[in-house]
C-alpha cells in the first residue's frame, strides 16, 4: 500500500466522527490493509455480545406467536414451523379478505339488492386464498420447504387447510350477518361452491402451478356470473339453486375422490 490511515483518521473512523468521504476511503482501504485494521481500535466487549447474540439468534432461533399458537393446539413443531412460514402474500389476502367481506356487508344494507354482492364473492374468497397459499411463485419458503419430508402434497394440504379455516370462518360470520338471513340454508348456500372450485384448484395443480389454477377458476367464476347477469332469461342466482347444488356436491365428491387417489399413489 502507498498510503495508511493516520491514528486520527482510525480513531475518527471507529468513533463514527469521521466525514462520509474519509469514512469511505477508510473503508475500502481496510479491506486491503492488513496493519492499518490491526491498528483500529476495537471494543473488545461489544463485540463479544455482538457475537453472542448471533450466535443466539442463528443457533436457537425464537418461536414466533403463530408458531407457538400451532404448537398448543397439537401439531408437531416441525409442522407448525412449516405452517407459520406462510406465503408472503398470506396477511395481504387475509387483511383483503376482511376489506371484500366488511364492504360487501355495508352494501348489503344500504341497497336493495346488495346481498347480490356477497353471493358472488363469498365463493371465490377460499379459492384465492387457496391459490396463495402454496407455490414458487408466491411462497418465499419454497426453495426450503420443498426439500422437507413434508413436501408435496401433504404440505399443499396443510397450508389448504391453514387457509381454509379462516376464509370459511370470515365468510360464515359474514353471512350470518346479512340482512336476508333467516335460515341456515341462508347462511352456507355459498359453501358447496367454494369447496367444489377448492378442490378443483388442487386437482389442476398436478397440471400447473396452484396459483395459475385458482386465477383460473376464479376468472370462470366471476365470468359466469357475468353471463347470466347479461342475459335476460337467466339469473346469476342459478348458481345456488336447489338443482346447481347437486351439481356442485357431485363434483366436490368427484374432485375430492381423485384428490385422495392420487394422495395414496405418491
Amino acid at each position: 500500500m502507498s498510503w495508511h490511515l493516520t491514528h486520527d483518521q482510525l480513531h475518527q473512523y471507529a468513533a463514527h466522527t469521521a466525514d462520509d468521504v474519509t469514512a469511505m476511503s477508510a473503508e475500502a482501504h481496510l479491506m486491503h490493509c492488513a496493519r492499518c485494521r490491526d491498528l483500529l481500535p476495537a471494543d473488545e466487549a461489544w463485540l463479544d455480545r455482538s457475537w453472542a447474540n448471533l450466535r443466539d439468534i442463528v443457533d436457537r432461533p425464537r418461536r414466533g406467536p403463530l408458531e407457538r399458537l400451532l404448537s398448543v393446539l397439537g401439531l408437531r413443531e416441525n409442522t407448525a414451523k412449516l405452517l407459520a412460514a406462510t406465503p408472503q402474500l398470506y396477511r395481504a389476502w387475509l387483511t383483503a379478505t376482511v376489506l371484500v367481506l366488511a364492504t360487501a356487508l355495508t352494501v348489503a344494507h344500504e341497497l336493495p339488492r346488495g346481498s347480490l354482492l356477497f353471493s358472488f364473492t363469498a365463493p371465490v374468497v377460499p379459492l384465492l386464498g387457496v391459490a396463495l397459499a402454496y407455490g414458487r411463485w408466491v411462497d418465499p419458503a419454497h426453495s426450503l420447504t420443498s426439500v422437507t419430508p413434508l413436501a408435496g402434497y401433504r404440505l399443499l394440504f396443510l397450508r389448504t387447510s391453514a387457509v381454509l379455516a379462516p376464509a370459511l370462518t370470515l365468510c360464515t360470520a359474514a353471512a350470518a350477518l346479512m340482512p336476508s338471513t333467516s335460515t341456515l340454508w341462508e347462511a352456507v348456500f355459498w359453501l358447496l361452491p367454494a369447496l367444489a372450485m377448492v378442490a378443483g384448484c388442487l386437482s389442476l395443480s398436478r397440471w400447473m402451478p396452484l396459483s395459475l389454477a385458482g386465477g383460473l377458476l376464479g376468472a370462470g367464476w366471476l365470468l359466469t356470473v357475468g353471463v347470466l347477469g347479461i342475459a335476460e332469461e337467466l339469473d346469476p342466482l342459478l348458481l345456488f339453486s336447489p338443482t346447481a347444488q347437486s351439481g356442485w356436491a357431485g363434483a366436490l365428491a368427484l374432485l375430492a375422490g381423485a384428490i385422495l387417489l392420487r394422495m395414496r399413489t405418491v
